[in-house]
């Protein structure tokens, strides 16, 4: 239920190439966003790499593998699949992980080219897991931050995960939002000691996540997190794109 433009898992390894280049795992656009802005048409970059490694993630396969394209075969690739004129009509550039910012300097180039190129700027959504800090030029091409702080619940120990300067600069940005993956109750218990309470980030910035990898692991889970959204007043967020296409991956039919 997608266009797929790069896929994870070539035949064979792409020669790299001169000129700087993003490691790539996959990219898809005429999809949607299935976290956060629920059901907005979207293109997603995945890239290669990640500072963490969740437990639960449902992408390690995913960007753990790429292959190199530089700046120019990345916009030769969005021209041949007719993204300029989506990106115009209000399809979303979603770039997602593994981490983004582990290569947000071509990230910011291939963002300037393409401005330059076409004279206007892609509605930009960038996920963060909240461990590196985006420079000042990445920050100015980014519209909504969708910033994913890690939990106990992740398996990661918190000196990996929890950055409390940097999770308190990116709350100071009116385009931040931090989505939190729900497996229990007790989740809430640690969102509120480690960030509401120290003044880290603020609660109406806060969207919880059901965590699940298909339909009936989103059953176990989805209806703790509604209940702790409701109680807590804050935003909830399903993961459309399992309900829709029952489990991650869809984008490979």
């Amino acid at each position: 239920m997608s266009n797929q433009i790069i896929n994870a898992f070539p035949e064979f390894k792409k020669e790299k190439p001169l000129l700087p280049y993003l490691k790539i795992s996959e990219m898809f656009s005429d999809t949607i966003q299935g976290e956060n802005f629920v059901g907005v048409p979207a293109t997603f970059v995945r890239t290669m790499g990640c500072t963490l490694n969740c437990q639960w993630c449902d992408s390690k396969e995913v960007w753990r593998k790429g292959n190199p394209y530089s700046v120019m075969e990345i916009l030769e690739l969005w021209e041949a699949n007719d993204l300029p004129r989506k990106f115009k009509e209000g399809q979303h550039l979603i770039f997602t992980g593994g981490s983004p910012l582990l290569q947000q300097d071509i990230i910011t180039d291939l963002l300037h080219l393409f401005l330059s190129r076409y004279e206007f700027k892609p509605f930009v959504e960038f996920e963060n897991e909240v461990v590196l800090k985006p420079k000042a030029d990445m920050l100015w091409y980014v519209d909504i931050w969708n910033n994913s702080p890690k939990l106990e619940n992740s398996g990661v120990t918190i000196k990996k995960r929890y950055n409390p300067d940097l999770l308190k600069f990116m709350s100071s940005l009116s385009n931040s939002w931090f989505k939190f993956v729900i497996t229990r109750r007790l989740d809430w218990d640690e969102i509120m000691e480690d960030f509401i309470q120290p003044g880290l980030i603020k609660k109406n910035q806060i969207v919880l996540m059901p965590e699940g990898q298909t339909r009936l692991e989103l059953e176990k889970t989805r209806e703790i997190a509604v209940r702790l959204a409701i109680e807590n007043n804050v935003r909830f967020t399903d993961r459309l794109h399992v309900t829709l296409w029952k489990e991650v991956g869809f984008f490979k039919n």
